[in-house]
């Protein structure tokens, strides 16, 4: 039978609020958010060093360890900001920082036009039951982020209301307004569907 809403084109079965996602019966993923790295700036010495991080990165999965490579991009929203890592000091000079912040702040949006990127990596793990895949998603997790942390990439897991608010991004590149999530409810009031938002429900 052919989906007939959007909602039934969303490929998995129940979201948690930790960001777990059971996208099949024993197929379990987790999602993280990272920044970019400027490679092409760097010295020589510093690309090759990034190179070989993002490729031992990459190397840590395997057959048995499935991940995607997600790259978004979509209007920001007026409340969004920019990051600029400048410090304010006790002195006399943060005038000229702030300034200098709102400068560099007015470039990226420039070149930009506005346009956010995301850049999301995904994993998953077969595993037979919910609390297995958390521990196992919780360990692949960590060492995902400490690579990243080695590239000096930040980097940040999905909760289970973040996971789903990507999705609509593709559809609506345009818009700019985010789309509401709601809580699901399991019609049999299992009491550990109180943390599950599910597909059909949002």
């Amino acid at each position: 039978m052919s989906p007939s809403t959007a909602q039934q084109t969303l490929p998995y079965r129940e979201m948690y609020r930790d960001g777990v996602c059971r996208v099949a019966d024993h197929y379990y993923t987790k999602t993280i958010e990272y920044e970019d790295i400027n490679y092409q700036l760097a010295q020589a010495e510093d690309q090759a060093a990034i190179f070989d991080g993002w490729s031992a990165c990459l190397n840590y999965f395997d057959s048995t360890l499935p991940f995607q490579l997600s790259f978004i991009n979509h209007r920001s929203r007026p409340e969004s900001r920019y990051s600029v890592n400048i410090s304010m000091q006790e002195d006399d000079y943060n005038t000229v920082r702030k300034r200098i912040c709102g400068n560099v702040r007015n470039q990226v949006a420039k070149s930009n036009n506005g346009i956010v990127r995301t850049k999301l990596m995904t994993f998953g793990v077969n595993v037979e039951d919910l609390s297995t895949a958390r521990a196992r998603l919780e360990r692949v997790e960590a060492d995902i982020m400490n690579n990243f942390k080695k590239l000096g990439v930040k980097s940040a897991a999905l909760s289970g209301l973040e996971r789903p608010e990507t999705a609509p991004r593709p559809a609506h590149p345009g818009g700019n307004d985010p789309l509401p999530f709601f809580m699901g409810h399991d019609t049999q009031n299992r009491a550990f569907h109180k943390g599950l938002y599910r597909a059909h429900q949002l």
